[in-house]
């Protein structure tokens, strides 16, 4: 009787090891990053708040959430090209898999690029040839939507106009320019324009101050600063000299940082360009855990030459933060309406 019950036995134990084998096989459709692969993330400033404030911890955030397998390292090189390529050849030594760039130096990026040799690299925010992905707002559209502003709201056949650029460094800071041209063609009255080396508040500033003392800020009608970092600057030379915020020139920016969307409340700056940063870093993300998963990469466009992800950015003015970044949950009602922007909120009934 036990000798008919053996074949039984051994019929059993086979079934089962096909079953473990065929277990461990379905497990291996699912990639996985091997132990300790490492997420460079690298950023060009700290200059604007959205970098450390918004742009990485949402960055983070999604590789703890989908690489667990992961090891994540951040690095800031406060507008420092030289510190930049520091830190970016502390990152390959260190071991990365994948660096994901917000690159100082567009040009001088490249040479990271080439450095990197077989690691993949993402240009994030700031395009840099050679990359091997991009993940931007279109740069073009911005600079769209801020001249379409000055047109539709600062009055007059012909508005006066200061311009201020973004960082000659950053490629974007080209594509910026030129559609703001384009779309301003022969239409507004070009007083002066700033080239700073970078988006600092204290180069825009200084330059501000000097060219309100040669036109009367009643005499100006908008002030194109390129980002909110800017923007806020000239809102505090124009405070500094006792202007009153109804007497502003019409003020754009870029980023819709916490301030620049109290100062839209406040009546002191006129627009911002919103680019919802969530999407932007989750995009950056999900790519870099992608290559190290060895995951298919799909759906990118070309962007000269280089696959990319790109998104379409949103004017914020008082009429529509309340559908915008509000409804984004990018900052609440109880954030804007701080102290010294309450009676604004309570005038405009958003309190």
């Amino acid at each position: 009787m036990f000798a008919r019950r053996v074949p039984n036995l051994v019929r059993l134990l086979i079934l089962g090891l096909a079953l473990i084998l065929a277990s461990g096989a379905l497990a291996g459709c699912k990639p996985k990053p091997p132990p300790n692969r490492l997420i460079a993330f690298l950023l060009a400033s700290d200059q604007s708040s959205r970098w450390m404030d918004s742009d990485e911890p949402a960055f983070q955030k999604r590789v703890n959430q989908t690489c667990k397998g992961c090891s994540y390292l951040t690095l800031n090189a406060s507008g420092d090209p030289d510190l930049q390529s520091e830190q970016f050849d502390q990152a390959l030594s260190q071991g990365a898999d994948v660096i994901v760039l917000n690159a100082v130096d567009s040009e001088r990026a490249e040479d990271l690029i080439v450095a990197a040799g077989k690691v993949p690299v993402i240009a994030y925010d700031r395009f840099v040839a050679g990359a091997d992905y991009y993940v931007s707002y279109d740069a073009q559209v911005t600079g769209e939507l801020q001249a379409e502003a000055v047109l539709a709201d600062a009055g007059g056949a012909a508005p006066s106009v200061l311009l201020i650029d973004g960082g000659r460094l950053d490629a974007n800071t080209r594509s910026i320019k030129d559609a703001r041209a384009a779309t301003f063609g022969k239409k507004v009255q070009v007083l002066a324009e700033l080239e700073p080396a970078t988006w600092s508040a204290e180069e825009a500033a200084a330059w501000i101050k000097t060219q309100l003392g040669k036109h009367r800020p009643t005499t100006v009608d908008a002030i194109v600063a390129a980002n909110d970092t800017q923007a806020g600057a000239v809102v505090d030379v124009l405070t500094s000299m006792g202007v009153k915020p109804r007497q502003f020139p019409y003020i754009t920016g870029q980023d819709a940082s916490l301030e620049a969307v109290r100062r839209i409340v406040r009546g002191e700056q006129a627009m911002t360009v919103y680019k919802p940063i969530i999407t932007e870093a989750n995009q950056a993300a999900d790519l870099a855990v992608a290559l190290v998963t060895s995951t298919a990469v799909t759906d990118s466009t070309d962007f000269e030459g280089v696959a990319s992800f790109i998104f379409t950015p949103q004017s914020v003015t008082v009429n529509n933060l309340a559908d915008t970044v509000v409804r984004d949950r990018l900052y609440s009602l109880e954030q804007i309406c701080d102290a010294a922007t309450m009676p604004a909120c309570e005038r405009l009934g958003l309190r």
